[in-house]
């Protein structure tokens, strides 16, 4: 089966730093390659697009080899974070800067027939992306790459626009490569997503499996994880015993073995209030700790509260009809209990 576009041992040196050695191979669909400012992301699409040339390794689209071919010539369409929109020409002129017989259509897809006359700079940021996004699918490519499309729109605007930039990429049925460093960008729009730091690739996958399973500490920064802790196993016999500052915690069934030094994490919202007097669930069992209030942030229909166990802080999320009636306020006395099957165990990072 020919992969659609596949990366074979690239590596790139900018000064002091180093992008790879790495292999990736993309599918139909979107692709998110998610990471802080200066990890390599914009580097990646540079050399997939063939404006920045790798030191080695090879680049294959459905089956050719692109690698000593320039970048007008792979059939690869390209959505700049700065538009690099036209200023001298209007919007038609940009979009058929490169001519396109299916114009029309994207420009309908697009919903931008009443701007085709328009200049440049009387555009709003919402429609200048459009246009750009109009002019790099007139090229018909085999690919489409976006790097950080959504940087220079306002919050509520970036909400609206991603919903409908989703609509419109699920249109074309090739490989979309997305670079964010904005992960509810990432996890709304991807079927799979890439974690890059320092130039390499920590996880590559399901958007959900990295969400829900990710390989390390780091990526689970990256995913959102709050509540990243560091212990031991004890026991591997069915269920997991970990051995960490608050006492002993129960996990599921994992592949360790004692002795094993693991960092773990639990999600917010899988962190439950226990009430006296009302009957444990058995996911809970074992993992009940003591702790205090500190401090409460609204979060729009649930509070996230931080509580001081002995040693550790962790962050609960409580929905706001719960946190009113058990009357949650800060400095009280309240017991946790982590759910068993959500603790994600995961091999310790000495070097973070």
């Amino acid at each position: 089966m020919v992969k659609l576009l596949e990366l074979k041992k690239i590596e790139k040196r900018l000064g002091n730093f180093r992008l790879g050695p790495m292999d990736m191979e993309f599918e139909r669909g979107i692709t998110s390659i998610l990471g802080p400012s200066g990890s390599g992301k914009t580097t990646l699409l540079n050399i997939i697009a063939g404006i920045t040339r790798q030191d080695n390794g090879r680049i294959f689209l459905n089956g050719r080899d692109i690698t000593d071919q320039s970048p007008e010539k792979r059939q690869i369409g390209y959505l700049f974070q700065d538009f690099a929109l036209f200023p001298h020409l209007n919007v038609r002129e940009n979009l058929f800067f490169s001519g396109n017989e299916n114009g029309e259509r994207i420009i309908k897809l697009l919903e931008i027939e009443d701007l085709l006359d328009r200049r440049i700079d009387e555009l709003s940021g919402g429609e200048m992306q459009r246009v750009a996004l109009g002019r790099a699918l007139m090229r018909n490519p085999e690919v489409l790459l976006l790097d950080e499309p959504m940087s220079g729109l306002d919050e509520s605007r970036r909400k609206r626009m991603l919903v409908e930039l989703e609509q419109i990429l699920r249109e074309f049925d090739i490989p979309i490569i997305y670079v964010t460093h904005n992960r509810k960008e990432a996890l709304i729009l991807s079927d799979r997503i890439a974690i890059i730091s320092e130039g390499q690739i920590l996880q590559y996958g399901d958007s959900e499996d990295i969400f829900e399973r990710p390989v390390d500490r780091r990526v689970a920064r990256f995913m959102g994880a709050e509540n990243i802790f560091r212990g031991i196993v004890t026991s591997a016999e069915g269920l997991t015993e970990i051995s960490w500052e608050e006492g002993t915690l129960i996990a599921d069934e994992v592949e360790f073995n004692p002795g094993d030094v693991v960092d773990f994490c639990i999600r917010p919202e899988y962190v439950m209030i226990v009430r006296e007097g009302k009957p444990l669930k058995e996911n809970l069992a074992g993992n009940v700790f003591t702790g205090k209030i500190i401090t409460k942030v609204r979060t729009g229909g649930a509070h996230e509260i931080v509580v001081k166990l002995r040693k550790e802080y962790i962050t609960a999320l409580v929905p706001d009809h719960i946190y009113t009636r058990l009357s949650l306020n800060e400095r009280r006395k309240i017991k946790i209990g982590l759910r068993r099957d959500k603790i994600h165990v995961m091999p310790a990072l000495f070097r973070t």
